[in-house]
């Protein structure tokens, strides 16, 4: 007999519906994290093929909870890119566009603008 659709969600589906999660895969990116400290020192970060945002939602824990109150200058950034609309994450820039094109890259990149900036002036005064 065929089994019913309840029956297919398995253990990490039932705990990321009950943690808030958008998808199961979040449990993943956490493992990893725990294994090889992925997020040690990491501020920025771009979610490429984002949707439906699990993975935007563990950066958003990881790297904007522990650091919010830093200058809003130097404040972690998160930008999550997908062709489908997703529905808003705190700490998260969502935006709808294609990865390969010229304009999703270049609004990507204005988000990170005043990062670039700073970064450019540390290492020419070390030059």
């Amino acid at each position: 007999m065929g089994r019913l659709s309840r029956d297919k969600r398995d253990v990490f589906y039932r705990r990321a519906k009950e943690k808030g999660y958008r998808a199961r895969s979040a449990f993943k990116l956490l493992q990893l994290d725990s294994e090889f400290n992925l997020f040690e020192g990491v501020v920025r970060a771009v979610d490429l093929c984002a949707a439906p945002g699990s993975w935007s939602q563990v950066l958003s824990g990881k790297i904007v909870a522990p650091q919010s109150k830093s200058p809003s200058d130097r404040a972690p950034k998160i930008v999550a890119v997908d062709l489908q609309p997703m529905a808003p994450i705190d700490g998260v820039l969502c935006i709808q566009g294609d990865i390969t094109s010229y304009d999703t890259a270049q609004a990507i990149l204005k988000t990170f603008e005043n990062f670039f900036t700073g970064l450019f002036q540390v290492l020419t005064r070390k030059l």
